[in-house]
């Protein structure tokens, strides 16, 4: 059955945001005469929200203080600078316009704080994304659900009727947490391989497969 919603999420689904992600973590680093990392390292690095990310650049014993230290640094900086390199993966708002023309409702779950989250759907899809939800006091971070199942009530669907689009572990997560399909794309921040771990068993290798899973 034709969903009434999609739910994407934003970093390595919708969006490729690693650029300027790593851009903030280097300008932190910087700050703290630290060596600054490279796009491969913060591929590995995202997906958890901006303190895991941090801790996971710091290696596998980090000290909480310089963390929290670098984090604030961190998003000092990124929220001024989170729109330089961020651009659209090919072939997405193609997608998002079908789908609307399809009478799909698309929405955007993130783990990125929800003022940027918001700003980049507004700049890059328009009114292409109906509502989109980034974590906050009142969202917490995915695999929590909490954000996904407010977009659903907002947009009057339920589980019978949404899918979850992700490229991660932590997209698979939240989709199982919130009872919803999930679709996973291979040209994000995660391999193949690590979602297959992850327990996702549908692929999308481009927006044309995506778009025959989502209106077949």
């Amino acid at each position: 059955m034709k969903p009434r919603l999609v739910i994407f999420d934003m970093d390595g689904t919708v969006l490729d945001t690693l650029s300027d992600l790593l851009g903030a973590l280097n300008h932190a680093l910087e700050l703290h005469g630290l060596p600054k990392h490279t796009l491969e390292q913060m591929r590995s690095y995202v997906g958890s929200g901006l303190y895991a990310m941090v801790t996971r650049s710091q290696g596998p014993n980090p000290d909480k203080a310089l963390c929290d230290s670098i984090a604030r640094d961190f998003k000092a900086y990124y929220l001024q600078n989170y729109n330089i390199c961020t651009r659209p993966y090919p072939g997405i708002v193609d997608l998002l316009k079908t789908l609307r023309t399809k009478g799909i409702n698309c929405a955007i779950s993130s783990n990125k704080v929800d003022s940027a989250a918001k700003e980049l759907s507004r700049a890059h899809f328009g009114d292409l994304v109906s509502l989109c939800v980034g974590e906050s006091p009142e969202t917490p971070r995915k695999p929590d659900p909490t954000g996904t199942r407010w977009l659903m009530k907002a947009l009057g669907a339920t589980e019978a009727d949404t899918v979850y689009v992700g490229d991660s572990d932590v997209d698979c997560e939240t989709a199982k947490n919130a009872g919803l399909p999930f679709i996973a794309v291979t040209w994000g921040f995660r391999t193949r391989e690590q979602l297959e771990a992850a327990g996702a068993t549908v692929f999308a290798n481009d927006c044309g497969e995506l778009l025959d899973l989502l209106v077949s």
